[in-house]
């Protein structure tokens, strides 16, 4: 842009000494009005390009795939992907697919616990289904079938089921007699089917979900299947699925460097790097789980801090224990991980925050580690809550009141681990609370008794108060 607008400026001076006679005194003026359009077009310019890219930044890594179908943004990544994969390049590792169909961005784990979430693959027989069927679409490639790309239903279940069945672990064994089962399978393509990797050709697998007699479903694979199974390392899964099933290491830290060893050296990555990858992966960089990268990351927070700024538009709040991405309301598009004043998960979790604050101020609870971690127990952590119903419950919806304490409170810990909030519990009971629980503070305000427009009667309304980001933490 600079170079254009030094052209520009150059050929304008150069036609104005040719053109101008000796004594003219209104030629200058209109060189000075002419050079502040081409200042004002050169940077309008600038920042459309600067937005533009910014759009293919935050797209690209907030989408699992941009599909050609999406014509603006497909052409949009395109048009800078040589910008994008040089910064990734730079600080992430990650490379950029890119096909005449379907473009996406490879990431790459630095630990155990990244903060997406997706709203189709709610239990963990959805996501071993759904690698079962990248197995299978591998397998297909493998053995020389990969150029038929339709399958039936019923063959895939099959295949899933003979081989679930030959492992050790009777637990990890699909049966698909069992509904639970059909509808963990029916996710998992339905999941693979918003993505574009699957199109369905005939058939309706609700009906064969429901065991609708003689019900069959006809799938067809796309060339996107291609790039998720390219990125599928059954070894790397299997090694990392055997360490976070293990309960004596549910609390330990998540670096999966650590976790690989040597078996897979290539996973040695520069400390800063990780430390990218852990905060766009979410849900929290923890000094706890990686020191070096965290201390790297300190050393060049600025650095960091504008980049991050510059390339997607978000802030970057670096704690004394932890480290984090902050994004403006409304500007998360894709699946990542956050607590909303909406759920009532979230609010029993942002009211167990609060609480827990309170529990380690008086002294009740033991203090944080040197890394801000607060140990406990599950029973510490049920008299908190049972404390907590009595004392909010009312303002609950009508499911969970119905619910036992028990059952509310795994609901509580399934929803605190997805945000990073606490680790746990392992097999013998221990709980460990996360600095970053420190960050919500929630309560209901009664806003008194307000008369209705539409009639005489009263009512009471409550009102969930979220003060923000507590800094005194």
């Amino acid at each position: 842009m600079m170079e254009e607008r030094e052209v520009l400026t150059t050929s304008i001076d150069g036609g104005t000494d040719t053109l101008q006679e000796p004594g003219t005194e209104t030629a200058a003026p209109a060189i000075a009005t002419t050079a502040g359009r081409i200042d004002r077009m050169v940077t309008s310019r600038q920042r459309t390009y600067t937005a533009e890219l910014m759009k293919a930044h935050v797209a690209l890594m907030e989408r699992e795939v941009i599909l050609s179908k999406h014509i603006d943004l497909f052409r949009l990544v395109n048009r800078h992907y040589y910008t994008l994969q040089k910064w990734h390049d730079e600080n992430t590792g990650w490379r950029i697919q890119r096909s005449a169909t379907a473009i996406r961005l490879v990431r790459q784990l630095s630990a155990t616990t990244p903060g997406y979430l997706y709203d189709r693959l709610k239990e963990p027989r959805d996501f071993a289904c759904l690698t079962w069927i990248l197995w299978y679409a591998e397998n297909r490639q493998l053995t020389g079938r990969g150029n038929e790309q339709q399958f039936l239903l019923s063959q895939l279940a099959d295949q899933i089921q003979e081989q679930s069945t030959s492992g050790v672990d009777e637990d990890a064994t699909f049966d698909f007699r069992r509904p639970s089962d059909r509808y963990s399978i029916q996710r998992a393509l339905q999941y693979l089917e918003d993505l574009g990797a699957l199109q369905l050709v005939d058939g309706q697998t609700k009906e064969w979900a429901q065991q609708a007699e003689d019900a069959d479903v006809l799938y067809e694979f796309t060339d996107v299947i291609r790039s998720l199974v390219s990125a599928f390392n059954p070894q790397l899964l299997e090694v990392v699925a055997e360490y976070i099933n293990n309960e004596e290491k549910v609390l330990q830290p998540t670096l999966l460097q650590n976790i690989l060893g040597d078996l897979f050296p290539v996973m040695a990555i520069k400390p800063l790097v990780r430390a990218w990858r852990t905060l766009l992966l979410g849900p929290v960089l923890l000094r706890y789980d990686d020191p070096e990268a965290f201390a790297e990351l300190v050393e060049h927070t600025d650095e960091v801090a504008n980049d991050l700024l510059e390339t997607f538009g978000w802030l970057l709040d670096v704690k004394r224990d932890y480290a984090c991405i902050v994004r403006a309301s409304g500007m998360s598009s894709g699946p990542v991980t956050s607590l909303t004043p909406f759920g009532t998960s979230d609010q029993m979790a942002m009211l167990m925050c609060t609480a827990i604050r309170e529990q380690v101020s008086s002294g009740a609870w033991p203090r944080p580690d040197t890394y801000g971690c607060v140990h406990i127990t599950t029973e510490d952590m049920n008299a908190l809550f049972y404390t907590l119903r009595e004392r909010y419950g009312e303002n609950w919806g009508n499911e969970a009141r119905s619910k036992g304490s028990r059952s509310l409170l795994n609901d509580v810990y399934k929803k605190m681990r997805q945000v990073g909030l606490l680790r746990g519990p392992d097999g013998a009971g221990n709980v460990m609370i996360l600095p970053t629980a420190a960050r919500y503070s929630a309560s209901y305000e009664r806003a008194g008794q307000e008369q209705k427009l539409a009639g005489k009667s009263k009512s009471k309304s409550r009102t969930l108060t979220l003060p923000g980001l507590d800094e005194s933490a």
